[in-house]
């Protein structure tokens, strides 16, 4: 406080020196500038920094974890390692000097950490976009995205933190953009398949045939709508990929049984055939006379008749609903929309080309 009140003093002075107009010439006198600098001096000797330091350092840790479990360590091991030690240190700084303001550092760790989470996600969501063939439904995001992943990777361990954030979530967003309007269209196609793959099942009475797994693809394709339409664009694609290849399988099943089944029927008809045949002949040969035991009159019943359920009754309509006709609707018009990209980029190019054959 002594130190707060002498620079003061100095101040009034340097006031008092330049309202009078002299000039003195034995040395320079403090300026106010001086004299502000020397009181923030005084001002950072007598605060204690530590409460505020560990606040931003909670933060910081909050940004490691969340490095961590997006997969830091196995996309960026040199740039976790880096961000690492740089926390060991301020930690160790901070528990030990808690009078110096380390925020500045802190802050720009925090970021490097932010960027790392950000960057490793859009590496999942560039392997992702990859393993779905996601590229050509926006190629210029996924080109993008791409880019500057590659410029994150190739910044060096002195890039500040704020720098290697703004890259990161450069990257982020491009395979953000790839993977949910890409996504989108190819869920669109997929409830598509899922349907024709259903019709072709209801034409070899699956329902019927195999009950069970029937009404679980039935499910499936349900809870696919409802996922579509709340924006779970994932789940909604691997639900109906899922529900397709069950009524596929359930098709391509029955109707091998089918052709089996088909295949004995008609070399047993064949047989009969044959016997009608022969007995024909024989009746030529040697009629019988009389009632012959063991064989029925014409119109003798046999069996009782059998009342079979209708097999219509055990298809399950999966496209009725407000459910459905919604996801319906999203479906046909992320389909649109994509058609529509595509088509404005085709024209672009052929643009393009007219002008580079002009010229």
């Amino acid at each position: 406080m002594k130190k707060l009140i002498s620079a003061l003093a100095c101040i009034m002075a340097v006031l008092f020196v330049i309202s009078c107009g002299s000039t003195p010439e034995a040395e320079p006198e403090p300026t106010v500038k001086d004299a502000v600098e020397e009181i923030k001096k005084d001002v950072e000797e007598t605060v204690d920094f530590s409460a505020a330091n560990k606040s931003l350092l909670a933060l910081t840790e909050a940004a490691r974890q969340s490095a961590i479990e997006f997969g830091a360590e196995k996309y960026f091991s040199d740039g976790f390692s880096v961000a690492e030690t740089k926390y060991t240190s301020i930690k160790n700084n901070v528990e030990t000097d808690s009078s110096k303001d380390y925020s500045a550092e802190i802050k720009d760790l925090t970021a490097r950490y932010n960027s790392l989470a950000s960057a490793s996600q859009a590496s999942a969501l560039k392997e992702k976009a990859d393993a779905l063939s996601l590229a050509n439904e926006n190629q210029k995001a996924y080109d993008d995205g791409k880019k500057a992943l590659e410029e994150y990777s190739a910044f060096g361990a002195d890039k500040d933190g704020a720098t290697l954030l703004a890259k990161a979530n450069e990257a982020l967003a491009a395979y953000n953009d790839v993977v949910n309007k890409g996504l989108k269209a190819n869920a669109a196609r997929e409830r598509q398949a899922a349907l024709e793959a259903k019709r072709n099942a209801d034409k070899v009475r699956a329902g019927v045939a195999k009950k069970e797994e029937y009404k679980k693809a039935s499910e499936i394709f349900k809870k696919a709508d409802s996922s579509y339409v709340t924006a779970n664009i994932e789940g909604a694609f691997n639900g109906y990929k899922t529900a397709k290849e069950t009524y596929s399988a359930l098709y391509e099943e029955i109707k091998e049984k089918r052709a089996a089944a088909q295949a004995l029927i008609d070399a047993a008809k064949q047989k009969v055939a044959d016997s009608e045949n022969y007995a024909k002949e024989a009746d030529t040969i040697a009629p019988l006379e009389g009632v012959v035991a063991g064989i029925e009159a014409e119109d003798a019943v046999l069996l009782e008749e059998d009342n079979f359920a209708n097999p219509e009754d055990a298809v399950i309509n999966v496209e009725d609903g407000t459910t459905a006709k919604t996801a319906e609707k999203v479906a046909e018009t992320a389909i649109a929309v994509e058609n529509a990209a595509a088509n404005a980029a085709e024209s672009v190019i052929q643009d393009s080309q007219n002008t580079s054959e002009a010229k």
